[in-house]
């Protein structure tokens, strides 16, 4: 079985994403950080997607418990934590982000969430440095890299994929939601990972279960035989496109 380092680099090669594809740990004792050489635990609190940003683009190893976390959703997204009975009951939400303390209940309740008790720490790496064995492996990138990262989930055994939006909290949809089910989690970062997180205008995210890693890289390698590339080239929107297609392709598709 091929190491994470020489599937990230064959990841990068045909997808060429801005940012390092991240690995994804929980830890069920603290004390396992320190077994990690190179891991940085926060001199002030920060939160998640500050944490996965730092990982992203400055390209270090971040360990954290719930007290390195500042804000108690990041805590509960990735169970190290419960929300309190102000989140919970939408009281916060709906000083913001819904019209009424009932509508902010509503979407705490679909918010999926990581169930606290079990784990102590979080750890994030890039994937590319083979740190440890992921439970989620976390991708940035735009629309065009994302979709084609779709084709390779669906090039063999075929599924029709559905992702999830929650509004603000973006994360619950990638980390969590990809945790809980074993599957595929895409989303748009919400404005709180955009202001703190940093996360770019034309950036989505994606959470793989480890398995669909590995088929993506696997399947993207295939893709890119039959002309499935990345960067996509442009044929023109004003010219006969049947010449953009192979002639094999316009025979059985009866384009001529």
């Amino acid at each position: 079985m091929k190491s994470w380092t020489q599937l990230t680099e064959k990841f990068e090669k045909l997808v060429r994403p801005r940012t390092f594809p991240v690995a994804f740990k929980l830890l069920e004792d603290k004390a396992e950080l320190k077994k990690y050489q190179w891991v940085r635990q926060p001199k002030q609190k920060q939160l998640l997607c500050q944490l996965i940003t730092t990982v992203r683009t400055y390209d270090w190893t971040v360990g954290v418990t719930a007290e390195d976390l500042a804000a108690p959703m990041c805590r509960a997204v990735v169970g190290l934590g419960e929300r309190p009975q102000a989140v919970r009951d939408g009281s916060t939400r709906s000083m913001v982000w819904c019209k009424t303390k009932e509508d902010a209940r509503k979407c705490e309740d679909e918010i999926p969430v990581i169930p606290s008790g079990k784990y102590e720490a979080l750890l994030l790496a890039p994937l590319i440095y083979d740190t440890f064995e992921p439970d989620i492996v976390l991708i940035y990138g735009n629309p065009a890299q994302m979709i084609l990262i779709i084709n390779a989930i669906q090039y063999e055994g075929y599924e029709r994929m559905q992702f999830y939006c929650v509004g603000e909290s973006s994360c619950s949809d990638v980390i969590a939601q990809c945790f809980l089910t074993g599957r595929p989690a895409l989303s748009i970062p919400c404005y709180g990972e955009r202001r703190f997180g940093h996360a770019q205008d034309d950036e989505l995210a994606i959470g793989l279960p480890p398995a669909y890693f590995r088929k993506v890289v696997a399947n993207l390698e295939e893709l890119y035989k039959r002309g499935i590339r990345y960067p996509i080239s442009y044929f023109g929107a004003s010219v006969d496109p049947k010449e953009g297609f192979p002639p094999a392709y316009r025979k059985a598709m009866g384009i001529e």
